[in-house]
């Protein structure tokens, strides 16, 4: 029954000596049976075994993953499954090893279809959006009496729809070149003060319309090591995300900080914030809090991944605080580009 088992399994005592193998591994691992037998796991399984793992509790089980090394040098990712087994003789240690390199295939093989299929629709649908949204532009600066009162209120609403889905699809772009390992960035000295007063700027009529008052911090000038463009897309993604968690007459503020060797960009609001279990999550592509479902906040849930794919391929660090009903802090850890005096 051991040797018609579709995985490896490799029993080993608490000195890590082997004491069984099957079929199957010898199989995996191209080694005989007799050369398992009797010798020390971590010589022919490295990393497999580990002493700490061979003190489980009875019945708790350990799972994770390996690349098996096989003796012609080449090696196969598995996942390992370790448990106990109590026999009158002595306590057992067995590892089952399944094979996953058709999985990870499957898997790779996937995301890249997903990538692709994402490239291509956002692609087609960018193209009649920008035609929409300069057309509808065209019309609404025709004024009266080109066009009624009416008219150029629902323009209006045509125009905003159209630049939400515009910002959608321009998500999706970012989301598939950050999944696919395409997005390179060339970390340059940047001064963020004039970024996040751009940015500020640009977002200042949609937060006044919400009620939201954007309040920039004391410092005017932060050298980082960074890219203003992507620097730009990270921080009106915070910004406008901490605005529509923002309830009317809130503030939003944007502070520059240097914390030893980094410069710190903080977004802060007096919003509803997630709860703390949630936060391992926020950045998950696709996730809301069920406090932003129940308030209806807008969004798709693609703001806060590409925040972290973008510092992430910037070398920095993102960090959030959130205290559930007072507000919520994000802050972007950079390298300095240039000391501060």
């Amino acid at each position: 029954m051991v040797d018609a088992a579709p995985d490896a399994l490799v029993v080993v005592d608490a000195a890590g000596i082997v004491r069984l193998v099957n079929a199957r591994a010898e199989t995996m691992f191209g080694v005989s049976r007799d050369e398992f037998l009797g010798n020390d796991a971590d010589d022919l399984l490295p990393g497999v075994f580990r002493r700490a793992d061979l003190m489980l509790d009875d019945g708790e089980v350990t799972r994770f993953a390996a690349d098996a090394v096989r003796r012609d040098g080449g090696s196969v990712p598995v996942e390992v499954t370790l448990s106990r087994l109590m026999t009158p003789e002595a306590v057992l240690c067995c590892a089952s090893l399944r094979d996953m390199s058709q999985r990870v295939a499957v898997e790779e093989a996937s995301e890249r279809m997903r990538d692709e299929l994402i490239a291509t629709v956002s692609h087609e649908l960018r193209t009649p959006l920008t035609s929409i949204l300069g057309y509808t532009e065209i019309l609404v600066d025709m004024g009266e009496p080109a066009i009624s009162e009416l008219a150029g209120r629902l323009l209006a609403v045509v125009r905003r729809n159209a630049e939400r889905e515009l910002t959608l699809v321009e998500d999706l772009l970012t989301l598939a070149v950050l999944g696919g390992g395409g997005l390179s960035v060339d970390p340059v000295p940047t001064d963020v003060g004039p970024v996040v007063r751009e940015v500020m700027a640009d977002l200042g009529a949609a937060a006044a319309q919400a009620g939201v008052s954007l309040v920039p911090g004391a410092l005017r000038s932060l050298w980082v090591l960074g890219d203003a463009t992507r620097l730009a897309e990270v921080i009106g993604n915070l910004v406008t995300n901490a605005v529509n968690f923002s309830e009317e007459g809130g503030r939003v503020e944007v502070r520059l900080i240097v914390d030893g060797a980094h410069g710190v960009i903080e977004v802060h609001d007096h919003g509803i914030g997630p709860a703390p279990h949630a936060l391992r999550q926020v950045f998950d592509p696709h996730f809301r809090t069920p406090g932003a479902v129940a308030a209806r906040v807008p969004g798709a849930g693609l703001g806060r991944p590409i925040v972290q794919g973008i510092v992430d391929a910037l070398a920095g660090k993102v960090q959030v605080e959130s205290d559930p009903g007072q507000g919520t802090t994000v802050g972007l850890r950079l390298p300095l580009a240039r000391p501060v005096n």
